[in-house]
This record gives structure tokens, sequence and C-alpha cells, in this order.
């Protein structure tokens, strides 16, 4: 029911066409799945970036609220679409809109799953991602970090308030 097979008979030698063997060749449908439910437990990942180590020099973690999301079809839906839902939600920018600073070369957002990264391009499905499961997503936040004179002391352009 959820394959189409096709038979093809061959003959084993040239002369002899009664001893056949066959070739079955099945084709799988696409069985669409069952939706799931999805809790997401969003992060947003500051780290305080020094424009000239350009490194990362402190990172604060905050939680955000959780919420849900239906996921028709896990077969159809990549962790991508997940992650653009849940920048969606918040009403952040798509990361294509994103500003790297000279040095960061990490992802901008990331979602796991029991501790396992899930790739953007991966369906939910081929991640593992079957049933009503709970979700981490990271989305990072840079704070750009300089230094300036000011009179005859150095002193930081990034107050501790703005990170």
């Amino acid at each position: 029911p959820n394959h189409n097979c096709i038979a093809a008979f061959t003959p084993q030698s040239p002369t002899d066409r009664t001893t056949t063997r066959s070739i079955v060749i099945c084709e799988t449908k696409s069985a669409r799945m069952a939706p799931v439910t999805l809790t997401i437990r969003p992060r947003v990942q500051k780290d305080k970036w020094s424009l000239y180590w350009k490194t990362s020099m402190l990172t604060k973690t905050e939680y955000l609220d959780e919420f849900t999301v239906e996921v028709e079809d896990p077969a159809t839906f990549t962790s991508a679409q997940l992650k653009a839902k849940v920048a969606e939600y918040f009403g952040w920018p798509p990361v294509d809109q994103l500003l790297r600073l000279e040095g960061f070369e990490e992802p901008w957002e990331l979602a796991q799953v029991k501790g396992v990264e899930l790739p953007s391009e991966d369906t939910l499905e081929k991640c593992g991602v079957t049933e009503d499961t709970m979700v981490v997503t990271v989305r990072k936040v840079l704070v750009a970090e300089g230094w300036k004179m000011v009179g005859a002391e150095d002193d930081s352009s990034t107050d501790e308030d703005d990170f």
C-alpha cells in the first residue's frame, strides 16, 4: 500500500530463455507523518565581542518563556524553518539580514534536541523528531566591545548596562 513495485524479467543467458531471474524495483510513496507538537525553550546568547581581539570576551545566556509550535509534517519541515518560526515569534530579523563582526564565524542560531544539534538543511524526521518533544533554540547576539580614549585614561565604550 505504501509502495509501487515494478517487476522486470531478464534471461540468465542469451541462449537459455527458459531460465530467468527477476528484478523487483520498489518505489516508496511518501506517507504523510502525524503532526507533532514541539515545546520550544528559547535562549538568547549575548556575546561581548572584542573588536580588538576578534573573539567573545564574555557570554550571558537569557532564558525566554517557552511556547509550542505545531508541525504538520516533520518529513517536510526543516530545522531552518523551525528556527525561522522562532525568530518570527519574537520579532527578530532574519539571519541573512544580520551583520557579522570581524572574526565571528559561528552560526547565528541553533536548535537542539536532547543535546544534539539539528542540522539546518535536514528535516525534523531525518533528525529523529517524529513525536512531541522539547527543542532548545539559541539565538546569538553580538555586543561590540571597543576602546576609546577619554582624557588621560582608557575607558570601555560598552558599559556593563549595555550588555
